[in-house]
């Protein structure tokens, strides 16, 4: 049976969490798209830190016999590692447009450069002295 006392940290740290989400989605310093994960993370985790018989089951169901509240943990560490992913995808996909950016960047500069240049003596038409 899980520990009430780590049923108890691990609820206070998952509204914690829950807080933390909220006040940056409030701030303006997390985008509602990512805010999803992480609200959903922390609600799931303190469904399974305050559910003390569905964390049992739960670890009981994977084969966690010693210590149920490393499913927490575990659960905790697959989040993280589903961010990093994900994370990883949107950053790809940034690099990707940064080099189109540049190029598109580098390309008009050497128009804009070609059509503020001086004319040339033999581009005017006129013979050269």
């Amino acid at each position: 049976m899980t520990p009430v006392r780590i049923s108890i940290a691990a609820a206070i740290g998952s509204v914690l969490l829950i807080l933390i989400v909220l006040e940056l989605i409030r701030g303006r310093r997390l985008k509602e798209r990512y805010a999803l994960l992480w609200l959903v993370t922390g609600g799931v985790l303190l469904v399974l830190s305050a559910w003390r018989g569905g964390l049992n089951t739960i670890a009981g169901w994977l084969g966690v016999s010693g210590y149920p509240p490393a499913i927490l943990f575990a659960a905790a560490i697959m989040f993280v590692i589903a961010v990093l992913l994900h994370y990883s995808t949107v950053l790809s996909r940034l690099t990707d447009d940064n080099v189109l950016l540049a190029q598109e960047v580098a390309l008009l500069r050497a128009r804009v450069d070609r059509l503020e240049a001086p004319p040339s003596p033999s581009s005017t038409g006129r013979p050269a002295d």
